[in-house]
């Protein structure tokens, strides 16, 4: 493998390029997800099935997402597919295996749950960035939603 320039990591400046980590390959497995305190957590409104809804959308501005994590609200099976586009960039597209456990999911920035000592770096974004995710199932308020970003231009 090539070495990987400092500039195209999170944490090095400029966009974030790509994310690696359990949560990025296709059929990721999920993993026990709680919620830290410090970022908005909140239910999933009306999903159509493998339709992309958006959990951030917005552009004119720089900013980084600190804590992205989705979990399962309950034991229903189904697939979790999340979509993180950087500066009109698509960065990550992945779906997870099935998911058939409550408080199961995946994280992309900041922590997984209030008792891991992993921190995943933020996602940095220059100019627009966009975040949705997909349930493989027709339902409402099935999915646990925790969100923190901020601003900086």
């Amino acid at each position: 493998m090539a070495d990987i320039p400092l500039t195209n990591v999170s944490g090095f400046g400029g966009a974030t390029k790509f994310l690696y980590n359990a949560f990025t390959s296709a059929g990721w497995a999920t993993a026990a997800v709680t919620f830290p305190a410090e970022p908005r957590a909140s239910l999933s409104g009306a999903l159509t099935a493998g339709v992309l809804v958006d959990l951030l959308n917005e552009s004119g501005s720089a900013g980084q997402v600190d804590q992205f994590s989705i979990s399962a609200v309950d034991a229903t099976a189904r697939t979790i597919r999340v979509v993180i586009t950087v500066d009109g960039v698509v960065i990550l597209d992945a779906t997870s295996a099935s998911v058939a456990a409550a408080n199961r999911g995946g994280a992309w920035a900041g922590v997984a749950s209030t008792t891991s000592a992993l921190m995943l770096p933020p996602i940095k974004y220059t100019n627009s960035i966009r975040l949705q995710y997909a349930s493989n199932l027709t339902e409402t308020a099935k999915f646990n939603l925790s969100l923190a970003y901020q601003r900086v231009t």
